[in-house]
This record gives C-alpha cells, structure tokens and sequence, in this order.
C-alpha cells in the first residue's frame, strides 16, 4: 500500500464513524414478542428463552458491506443446549442465501462455552470453525463484529479477528457479494446439535447493546440493489486485513480454536482445500 492509500485509509476510518441503531425503532422481533424486553430508550435489548419459546429479532434495514458491532452478554452458566445469536443473513431465506455468523454455545460451566462461525453462500455453508472463550462471556458484555468488504469478511471478538474468509479469483470459491443482508439476533435451543437443555435453570437470557453500524444501506428496485453499495467510495473498499491482525487471527486459532472445517477430512474438498489455502 502506497503512502497516499495509507493516508487515505487512516482518513476514512476516522471519519466514517459507526451510527448507534436503536432497538425500539430499528428493529423487529420476528418471533417470540413475549419473550422480549427492550429498554425505554432502545439501546439493550434481553432475549428470553423457557421450554415454551426463545425469541428473534432482526434490522429492517438490509445493508451491503459494512461494520456491524454488537456487546453481548450471554447466559449464567448451566446454559446447555441454547444457543445465542448474532449474524447476518440476506432475507427471505431460499436455497440460495448468504450468511454470517457468530453463535454462542452454552455449557455446563463457563469453560464449556463456544464460539461457533460459520458462513454460507449461496446456500452452501460447512464452513464452521469454533473457539473457546478466551474470557467469562457471562460476567460482562462483550464486543463482537463483522467486518464484510467486498474483498473479505472478518469477525472479531472485542477488536481482536478471530477469523477472515476471502474473495478469491477463482469462480468456484463462493463470496457473499450480491445479496444484502439483515443483521439477526436470537436465543433457541436445538438438543441435537448442543445437547439438553435443563429446563430448571429456566428462563435464559441474552442481553443485548451498544448496536452500532457503519455499512451500505441497500434499497431494492423490483430485484435490483442499489448499485451505489459498491461504487461509492468507503473505508472498506481499499481496507485490508494489517499484519498485526494476521498475527492475532493465527494466535487464536493456536490458542483457542477447538474445531475447523479445514481439518475435518469429511468436509474437505477440492474447492474447499482452496478456501483454506488461503483464509488462515
């Protein structure tokens, strides 16, 4: 990167600040409205989940490339079988959506808890990779975001990447850059996948704040995207990931990653050896 394009990059990041989106005004539960308390002036939000309902919520808004930061606080230990939630997904989910996420997997003690990642384009996912928590999520809110370019995705956890997926010129390597996406939240339960839940320990709870955006808002024209999401210039167009970031995403992988898809020889794949090649 030459001197004018640092210049110009240190120059975006300051000036193109994140806006706080307000819980009470931009954004709607999608199910379980008993199961959710919003704060008077819209900036928390707790999900509740018993053996009768969890809840969910997503943006009205559908964005295209952008910052999306979110403090999370998740359930008191002895939390097996929920699973809390932040992603992004384009709406009106088919065969073919995209998706980003991050969700939080209780346990019967704090140390059991997992990150679990995964993205899914064109409605192809096995892309999961998971880490333990490299702190209580429990005792206090916690930063967690995407960073979605149209050259990479990265998630961080307190401002620390944990993982970066990226564009990549080969056709067969799926990147999630047509669609628009919602921002989602939820609590749920799937004994399956995360085991039983002890409904004794009923009600969990999710809380939620400081949910803040610097992103492309993206409007629709019949099945056409406001173009504009690409073409006019923002911070993230030119931004790319720093060495010290490099450093970090391969520092928690080596200290708190329990799984990758790149490691699970019934999941890997010629297409897939790519991606992994190059996304650390």
């Amino acid at each position: 990167m030459n001197l004018f394009m640092s210049f110009l990059l240190l120059f975006l990041l300051y000036t193109d600040k994140l806006a706080a989106l307000n819980f009470n005004t931009d954004v709607t539960i999608t199910w379980g409205q008993s199961h959710v308390a919003k704060s008077r002036n819209g900036k928390e939000m707790e999900l509740k989940m018993d053996q009768y309902s969890g809840a969910s919520a997503q943006t009205n808004a559908e964005f295209l490339f952008g910052r999306f930061d979110m403090r999370v606080k998740l359930n008191s230990p002895d939390s097996t079988g929920t699973i809390t939630t932040f992603y992004l997904q384009s709406p009106n989910a088919d065969l073919w959506w995209d998706e980003a996420d991050f969700e939080f997997i209780g346990g019967s003690s704090t140390a059991d808890y997992k990150i679990h990642t995964n993205l899914i384009t064109n409605g192809i996912g096995n892309r999961e990779q998971e880490f333990r928590f490299p702190f209580d999520p429990t005792t206090n809110y916690h930063t967690y975001s995407f960073f979605w370019t149209p050259q990479q995705i990265i998630w961080y956890v307190d401002d620390i990447p944990i993982r970066v997926y990226r564009k990549l010129s080969d056709s067969r390597i799926l990147y999630p850059d047509q669609k628009p996406m919602k921002v989602y939240t939820s609590l749920w339960n799937d004994t399956a996948w995360t085991g039983r839940v002890n409904w004794k320990n009923a009600p969990f709870s999710a809380h939620y704040r400081n949910f803040d955006v610097n992103a492309c808002v993206a409007w629709r024209d019949g099945s056409n995207v406001n173009s504009n999401c690409k073409i006019v210039p923002r911070f993230w167009f030119i931004y790319k990931l720093l060495p010290w970031e490099r450093d970090m995403i391969i520092r928690m992988r080596e200290q708190y990653m329990t799984y990758d898809y790149c490691n699970d020889q019934k999941k890997v794949t010629n297409v897939s050896s790519i991606e992994c090649a190059n996304n650390p």
